[in-house]
């Protein structure tokens, strides 16, 4: 999986804030399950109260398109 197969919804979060985005993609990235061939972030970051640490919150998906499942990545 590489940068271009991050996505965001809605699709202009960070768009006035690069750095940031690239930021939340590089985190992605590197938490991705090995059969991820893309994610979609579902909200940038954050914090909740399931999960005190800023973080993305993601849905990575096969490429089948079968989800894989959601993750906060720090």
């Amino acid at each position: 999986m590489q940068s271009q197969d991050v996505t965001f919804i809605p699709p202009y979060t960070y768009s006035r804030q690069p750095t940031i985005k690239a930021a939340c993609i590089q985190a992605i990235l590197k938490a991705a399950p090995a059969k991820a061939h893309r994610a979609t972030v579902v909200n940038g970051w954050h914090t909740s109260k399931s999960d005190k640490r800023s973080h993305c919150t993601a849905d990575y998906y096969d490429s089948e398109n079968v989800h894989l499942g959601r993750k906060h990545v720090v």
